[in-house]
């Protein structure tokens, strides 16, 4: 029998994928989860790790146990009996969970699923999916949904579109910095190793470091909570670092909360200048406002404003962090690729157009301005064919995005001089980065 606060975790899993299954994301079901939780922090961690996993895999999953139920579909069982299926099919395969341990944490009130999960474990997949077209086989093979499967093999080689699929499916990278804005950072990386944290010094980013061990102790530090290290993506570094605001210059934000990237900016500028930080909704303007106090930019002017009619002027470089799919997290938000539909991505590109459209027209007559266009996507949609859309409508050169072995997709104009970066290849999340510069 499993200690008491595992056994707890496991049936708070069940509850947190039942709840999955009425959301759009498994990060805000397991928020609610934490909140509500009767289980110590320190056994969260599993909650966390078996819920993820189930979402991560879902497809697969679901494929497997169409399987072995035949006729019956998934609807017609209880969401209590669905989820816990589920659950026992991630633990047998992927975690080599024996099944009395299984049945022992949450099947023992439905002895009736116990022949289903063994046959779910000893069930060949690849015989399996033989017979499937080959995007499908590699859609329920890799855990992706058709349509990414499809649009990564149009624009990558087949090795490698299936090397970033796989990591994808693997842990998450992490990086932390000093806040140079607050004091007492010169002890902060010792105290971080003391606590179990191992760091390690990016080769490409002077203070940045890859977190080898110990994301938990540092997340609960009295260093990370009062906002003197920062948990930063490389890529979201390096945005900000293409954009290259200085000191004296008025530099618009143009979408963004929650602020880490702000927060940056503010501090690529030593406190001379002028940072304006805009977002739509006004609960993100509150967030990214507290944001920046709790990290020392006070003097970030935050607006509630609509990015594409550019209520900004007289800005020398703009961020446009746009709005997207976030395809370039799946390792750490694995429920947003489930959740795309056609639908989704062209509404998504709308806006994305639009705000890029409409801060292109504003600045036309100000040759000299710097927008760097952004996007937390792997999908093309989402970068180079928005830019290449730009060009024909636009005056403005695009720069090159001084990051080696990091060119956009092939096929497109804008291709050799935007930034394409990927987890497979940089060990960051999957970016696009694009740095123009407006012309007579």
């Amino acid at each position: 029998m499993p200690r008491e606060p595992e056994r707890i975790a496991h049936l708070e899993t069940l509850e947190a994928l039942e709840a999955y299954d009425k959301s759009a994301s498994v990060r805000s079901v397991l928020r609610v989860q934490d909140r509500d939780s009767k289980i110590s922090t320190g056994a969260r961690p599993i909650m966390h790790s078996l819920t993820l996993g189930v979402v991560r895999f879902l497809n697969t999953i679901d494929f497997i146990l169409l399987k072995i139920m035949g006729s019956k579909p998934l609807s017609k069982l209880s969401p209590h009996e669905r989820s816990a299926m589920r659950l026992a099919v991630y633990e047998s395969r992927w975690l080599r969970t024996p099944l009395e341990v299984i049945s022992a944490n949450y099947l023992g009130s439905m002895p009736h699923l116990l022949p289903l999960i063994s046959s779910a474990l000893s069930l060949d997949l690849q015989k399996s999916i033989r017979n499937l077209k080959p995007i499908e086989r590699l859609s329920i093979s890799l855990a992706h949904p058709s349509f990414i499967v499809k649009t990564l093999l149009d624009n990558l080689p087949r090795a490698e579109a299936i090397s970033l699929m796989e990591h994808n499916n693997a842990g998450h990278d992490y990086y932390v910095r000093a806040n140079a804005l607050k004091s007492g950072t010169t002890d902060m990386f010792s105290s971080l190793a003391n606590s179990g944290a191992q760091l390690r010094p990016d080769p490409d980013v002077q203070g940045l470091y890859r977190v080898n061990r110990g994301i938990e102790s540092i997340v609960g530090s009295n260093e990370f909570r009062d906002g003197t290290v920062l948990i930063q993506d490389k890529a979201s570094v390096l945005t900000v670092m293409v954009l290259n605001p200085r000191p004296g210059e008025t530099v618009w934000d143009a979408c963004a909360s929650p602020g880490m990237k702000t927060q940056l900016i503010y501090e690529f500028m030593k406190g001379s200048g002028r940072v304006t930080a805009t977002d739509i909704y006004s609960n993100r303007v509150r967030m990214g406002r507290d944001r920046s106090r709790l990290l020392g930019c006070d003097a970030v002017e935050w607006l509630q404003a609509d990015a594409s009619r550019s209520p900004v002027v007289g800005a020398d470089k703009i961020l446009i962090d746009a709005p997207c799919t976030s395809t370039g997290v799946l390792r750490s938000h694995p429920s947003f690729k489930w959740r795309l539909n056609k639908a989704r991505l062209l509404a998504i590109m709308s806006i994305q157009n639009k705000i890029l459209d409409g801060v292109l027209t504003a600045y036309a007559d100000k040759p000299g301005t710097e927008i760097v266009y952004a996007t937390c996507s792997l999908l093309p949609h989402e970068g180079e064919s928005q830019i290449d859309s730009a060009m024909t409508r636009h005056r403005f050169e695009l720069l090159q995005v001084p990051v080696p072995n990091s060119p956009g997709y092939p096929s497109f104009k804008c291709s050799q001089k935007v930034c394409r970066l990927f987890p497979h290849k940089h060990a960051t999340s999957g970016f696009f980065i694009a740095h123009l510069q407006i012309t007579r």
